[in-house]
């Protein structure tokens, strides 16, 4: 009897991080020559779809350590490990609020009065856990569900920045009872959520910079409500959404390397439901590979209602 043959293995790697030259600040004869030497690999093409928003990210994998520029491979390296934990969480925030909120709900800015700020880390997350009980107290006496929530902390005395806390929650509730809920500060600050093109990633980045973060502090909290945004991961894609053999990820490279309108023109082929916004190209001259991350958004009129 025959044996099958075993996958590939493909090490996990920081893709980002390994290629962070933009490509559009290079000449087309080194774009030619990056080409002409560029290493064969396995691309693969991540689909990543929060809310309205829709990501494509193209990348190479390897079985090889030694195949994987040096600034993308984890490092036994305290301080590499927690900038690459750090940008993780906020990308895996930035998903999880464009996949849960959008217009009417509600953005919070949560401050404290003098002598009200909280010690540490631990204590200005019992602020905010005390905080939602009394949300979802209200919210019970009106015959609502529990809310829905984000919220981050902030706080760096070096960047003279003062205990306060961002929360992104569900518009059940008007904002003067938001507000009123919150008793241990007077310049707190609720708006409705109005998307722009970008659905909510704006605001997101926003809320989500960390300063200071010490080992092992997750200045993040959430609802488990919530629902996971989706990821997709193929190694081959048809050239039309519908029609035509499938071809390897890496045969359409060149292409989307030398011109970004075959590009562009591409995914939309792809995703005929989505509409383009951007895309950029990055490399490593470390090999001659490339990661390519294209933003779009869904649905008829590009919004959809989480």
């Amino acid at each position: 009897m025959r044996k099958k043959k075993k996958g590939m293995v493909f090490i996990p790697y920081d893709y980002e991080a390994a290629f962070q030259q933009n490509l559009d600040n290079l000449h087309e004869l080194f774009v030619e020559e990056l080409l002409k030497n560029r290493y064969k690999c396995v691309y693969t093409l991540k689909e990543i779809t929060a809310g309205d928003q829709f990501e494509v990210e193209i990348y190479p994998e390897f079985t090889s350590m030694d195949q994987i520029p040096e600034e993308g491979r984890k490092k036994d390296n305290r301080r590499a490990q927690k900038n690459l934990n750090d940008k993780n969480a906020r990308k895996y925030v930035t998903r999880l609020i464009n996949n849960n909120f959008g217009d009417g709900d509600i953005w919070l800015t949560l401050t404290y009065r003098p002598g009200e700020e909280p010690e540490n880390m631990e204590d200005a997350i019992h602020n905010m856990q005390n905080y939602i009980g009394r949300i979802n107290y209200r919210r019970k006496k009106r015959e609502m569900d529990i809310a829905k929530y984000v919220y981050i902390t902030e706080f760096s005395p070096e960047s003279e920045i003062r205990w306060h806390h961002h929360v992104v929650m569900d518009g059940g509730l008007d904002m003067d009872t938001v507000e009123e809920v919150w008793t241990k500060g007077d310049r707190n600050r609720a708006r409705r959520i109005n998307r722009d093109e970008f659905g909510l990633t704006g605001m997101s980045c926003y809320m989500t910079k960390e300063k200071n973060r010490k080992k092992n502090e997750r200045r993040w909290n959430s609802s488990k409500n919530l629902k996971k945004f989706q990821v997709r991961k193929v190694r081959s894609k048809r050239p039309e959404a519908r029609s035509g053999n499938y071809r390897k990820i890496s045969s359409y490279i060149n292409g989307f390397v030398k011109d970004r309108a075959v590009l562009e023109g591409q995914v939309k082929k792809w995703y005929p439901d989505k509409q383009y916004l951007d895309s950029a190209v990055y490399y490593n001259d470390f090999n001659g590979m490339f990661y390519i991350h294209v933003r779009m958004r869904r649905g008829p009129d590009g919004w959809i209602k989480p």
